[in-house]
């Protein structure tokens, strides 16, 4: 057997708070999925006319990503059966199974029982306005160079094992995302920043494509 095994990078999801300019959580896959689905809008110009508006596009087209994210917490829990001590990311999953990286990923689109007590609070006192709650920036990264703003659309679990105590062992996670453009986040912001950085990024690898000829196609002189 080869004994230099590859470096596998994870896959996973940063949130990024741009008021302090810092990521305060990140949470890597415990399985890079297998598949990942990528669809576009485009997003062209209203505006009808023969000669320029189907050419004219008004901003990056809308990317939507879909994923299945596999959780699997039996390896850490047969370990702790077998009396080993465990700790981190493998001791959670002895302990509450597949809960935590579930609780995890809801926590990306519900608010903080603090928060809403606060904004509760400040409702019963008479505030005449309540800034409506406000969720860290999500990312998600697919290896280095590839970091998008993301909003979350979807979120579903498939739960498909259960302990004696029906703690969930393993589930599938499905997530559909909708990428944040500069035409949602702005050019001069930092979530703006790294999609700008994600789009070169784009730019960069096609230009690594080689341009072929007219007579490749069957063309030559036809065009």
């Amino acid at each position: 057997m080869n004994p230099v095994q590859p470096h596998f990078l994870k896959a996973g999801i940063v949130c990024y708070d741009l008021a302090a300019g810092r990521a305060v959580r990140t949470l890597p896959m415990l399985v890079n999925p297998a598949t990942l689905r990528r669809s576009f809008e485009i997003k062209e110009s209203a505006v009808s006319s023969y000669s320029t508006g189907p050419l004219r596009l008004t901003a990056p087209a809308v990317e939507s990503i879909d994923v299945e994210i596999k959780l699997d917490a039996a390896d850490a829990i047969l370990r702790s059966l077998d009396g080993a001590s465990l700790s981190g990311a493998a001791g959670a999953a002895a302990a509450e199974g597949v809960r935590p990286w579930i609780a995890a990923l809801q926590m990306l689109i519900t608010p903080t029982a603090d928060t809403l007590q606060s904004n509760d609070a400040l409702r019963q006192s008479g505030a005449l306005e309540i800034v409506p709650m406000e969720q860290p920036l999500t990312l998600f990264v697919w290896g280095a160079g590839n970091i998008l703003p993301v909003k979350l659309a979807s979120l579903s679990f498939n739960e498909d094992l259960f302990d004696p105590r029906l703690v969930p062992v393993t589930a599938t996670a499905t997530l559909g995302m909708r990428a944040l453009s500069v035409a949602d986040l702005g050019v001069t912001t930092r979530g703006g920043a790294l999609f700008m950085a994600y789009l070169r990024g784009v730019e960069r690898r096609a230009a690594m494509v080689p341009d072929g000829s007219a007579a490749e196609l069957g063309i030559a002189g036809a065009l």
